[in-house]
């Protein structure tokens, strides 16, 4: 007596964990949903043709749902009774008015709409059609070549937009990934392209911050997005918001303390010890700060005396290598780094002095540097104070 396989429920494969090995669940029919290692969860109809075993993707769920490949299945089973090879049937029926990269692109982001948020999403697209779609929106993806991809990817950086192409050229690589999926090409051929060759880094003597208006602007909205869009622990999330707004040292930051701040006065007061310079140091928060430190204060208050907890243990603080690698994944590497915050402050607060009217030995004290000028040092005592009104500005 044949096996009798139970049918899936939607509710078991949204369920179903990712594990070490690729493994399969079965509909019954031939059908199953392959559940992969890196999580991506597809359906696979496996089927005879000619005395050899064959098997074709119905695509990714939940783009495709269950009810849908099950149709999809009973189809390509009247396909077989007939005689029909359903891969070469889907290769010849496929309308190519539907595999421009445009219309690509839009079921990759509508399946993405699940995923993010609302402002994450209009700003991918909004990326795509300014920059993508003039010049490869309208041809057919089998048709693309990576010097199509190579011209955008060029244009972007002689406007010396170096972050932004990193993306876009990332969410580029992304849509040919579930075109491959879908069947709709055979290769990404993105994945051909050397990014380390290609992808140019802005120009850098002594300090790899970031310092273009432009691509300040970027950054804060991926600090915004981050967390949604890479699942991050709220550890992580918010030390990386609160980064810009402070310029700690990346130790101070990741083991920054409640007891070391106040909310009444709105400071923050960290002792000597744990400074770099052995001085004790007070910095005035900003409203941003404060919004920012609210929003952590029911994750860490009560449960940790870090501000930003490990993800493992509220005994511990984030790793050293954390941040860093928050913002390697999202794009910065060899532009950016948690140390870098601090050089980005201090790099416009010097060249905007002529507007703010604050002295750079004031900018070095945001930065709690210790004054390199001995004599003036000998009548200016280093003090958490020196300078605590001029801060707040």
């Amino acid at each position: 007596m044949p096996k009798v396989t139970k049918p899936l429920s939607d509710t078991e494969i949204k369920k179903a964990k990712t594990k070490d090995k690729t493994y399969k669940l079965g509909d019954g029919g031939g059908l199953s949903v392959v559940i992969k290692d890196n999580g991506t969860k597809f359906f696979r109809f496996d089927f005879s043709y000619n005395g050899k075993r064959k098997s074709m993707s119905f695509g990714v769920y939940p783009g495709v749902t269950l009810k849908e490949a099950r149709e999809t299945r009973e189809a390509t089973k009247k396909l077989l009774s007939k005689g029909v090879n359903p891969i070469d049937f889907k290769k010849l029926s496929s309308p190519s008015i539907d595999n421009t990269f445009e219309k690509i692109t839009e079921k990759w982001l509508s399946i993405m709409k699940s995923e993010w948020k609302e402002i994450t999403l209009n700003k991918t697209r909004s990326r795509f059609v300014r920059h993508v779609y003039p010049s490869i929106g309208g041809k057919q993806i089998k048709d693309i070549s990576r010097l199509d991809i190579l011209k955008i990817i060029e244009l972007l950086q002689e406007k010396e937009l170096f972050e932004l192409t990193s993306r876009i050229l990332n969410n580029i690589e992304r849509v040919y990934k579930y075109a491959v999926t879908y069947e709709l090409v055979e290769h990404n051929i993105v994945a051909d392209i050397d990014k380390r060759n290609v992808l140019k880094r802005r120009e850098v003597i002594h300090l790899p911050a970031l310092t273009k208006e432009n691509d300040i602007k970027e950054l804060m909205c991926d600090l915004e997005n981050f967390g949604e869009i890479y699942k991050s622990d709220i550890s992580t999330v918010y030390a990386l918001q609160l980064a810009p707004y402070v310029f700690l040292r990346p130790y101070n930051l990741r083991h920054l303390e409640w007891s070391e701040i106040d909310l009444e006065s709105n400071l923050i007061d960290i002792p000597a010890k744990k400074m770099k310079m052995g001085i004790d140091f007070l910095l005035p928060l900003s409203e941003q700060a404060i919004n920012i430190i609210n929003k952590i204060k029911p994750y860490s208050f009560e449960y940790s005396k870090y501000v930003f907890p490990s993800s493992i243990t509220n005994l511990k603080s984030l790793s050293e290598n954390t941040l860093n690698h928050a913002l390697f994944k999202m794009g910065y590497k060899g532009t950016m780094t948690s140390h870098e915050f601090r050089s980005m402050f201090s790099t416009i607060a010097h060249e905007k002095i002529d507007e703010h009217g604050l002295n750079s030995d004031i900018i070095e004290a945001c930065l709690a540097h210790r004054e390199q000028n001995k004599i003036k040092a000998a009548y200016n005592r280093n003090n958490k104070m020196k300078y605590f009104k001029e801060k707040k500005n």
